[in-house]
């Protein structure tokens, strides 16, 4: 896949870094029983699968990522995108001190001189894009960023930033990277999160399209709602499944009825119910690459298989109830 600003080609999917796999001692939130050496081998065999290019942020993935791709000399091959600006405890972060502190230390842990993307993780509306765009700008002219773009920003100041950029001479925002998937999300799950689904967003969507930003859609799965891990009829082990904040984010009947027409669309196509949602991704006329983590390289390839799948135009509207 082919995008503007980029060195390198991009595969259908990011690995997403937030996982066991990329995780140690410095992130304690995201639990890992791997060793080093388990790690290595599991990104090993991703990157036989083709899947060179990684989903990170400056509060997670970096350091092990980094500390990967040096043992195996593979540091100019991958493509990565990371993030900078996330909040801490005591302030929200977006500010130029923040970015280019943010950005520095990412190319220390990923032990490179460029980001082929690099995003702001959260926004801060209060922050003037006047105060922010030119930093990034900066950087890309500077060499040491391929594109920029946003997390979790609202597509009102996503616009507002590209118009800034236009009028002064700059590139701008050239990628997102929302919640998007076949479950919509009723509310936020995480706090500053931003969501593009639902007939809510319908005027976001068709706006990134005519303008081909590139969407990469982070919880293609919405935190396993449509991953086939519990039926739609059983409402008792959805319950036992998702986590209270994924229950926060997608539980509504409009859900449950998109993933029983997920379930029919597997039996008729012969593939399971993930396959079908991630296909559905793939199948919009949005510019989509998920973002996916896990370490199960037998899930990647059923995801690699899912880009290559076709549905047709009504089964795309029928699964998100359109029709």
């Amino acid at each position: 896949m082919k995008i503007k600003g980029l060195k390198k080609e991009l595969p259908p999917i990011l690995v997403g870094t937030s996982s066991a796999l990329f995780s140690d001692e410095m992130t304690p939130w995201i639990p890992t029983d791997l060793t080093k050496d388990q790690q290595f081998d599991a990104i090993d065999k991703l990157w036989d699968l083709g899947l060179y290019a990684f989903d990170c942020a400056s509060g997670y993935g970096e350091r092990v990522l980094g500390e990967y791709l040096q043992d195996r000399g593979r540091t100019e091959e991958a493509v990565i995108l990371t993030k900078g600006c996330h909040p801490n405890f005591y302030r929200k972060r977006v500010t130029p001190f923040d970015l280019l502190s943010d950005f520095h230390d990412s190319l220390a842990k990923l032990h490179r001189e460029y980001i082929d993307i690099y995003m702001l993780h959260r926004d801060d509306p209060e922050v003037p894009v006047s105060e922010i765009i030119p930093v990034l700008d900066q950087l890309q002219k500077e060499g040491r960023i391929g594109i920029y773009g946003a997390s979790n920003w609202s597509m009102e100041r996503f616009r507002e930033a590209n118009a800034f950029a236009a009028g002064n001479g700059m590139d701008g925002f050239r990628a997102v990277s929302p919640h998007y998937s076949l479950a919509h999300q009723i509310d936020d799950c995480w706090g500053g999160g931003i969501s593009i689904t639902g007939p809510e967003h319908a005027e976001d969507r068709k706006w990134l399209a005519e303008h081909q930003i590139p969407v990469f859609a982070y919880s293609a799965m919405s935190g396993g709602f449509v991953s086939g891990k519990f039926r739609s009829d059983d409402r008792e082990a959805a319950a036992a499944f998702l986590s209270e904040l994924m229950k926060k984010g997608y539980w509504a009947d409009e859900n449950f009825e998109r993933l029983a027409r997920a379930e029919k669309l597997a039996d008729q196509y012969g593939v399971s119910v993930a396959q079908i949602a991630m296909a559905w991704l793939f199948n919009q006329d949005l510019q989509v690459i998920p973002l996916q983590g896990g370490k199960s390289p037998r899930s990647f390839t059923q995801t690699l298989e899912a880009a290559k799948m076709k549905l047709k135009p009504e089964e795309v509207r029928w699964l998100n109830l359109e029709d």
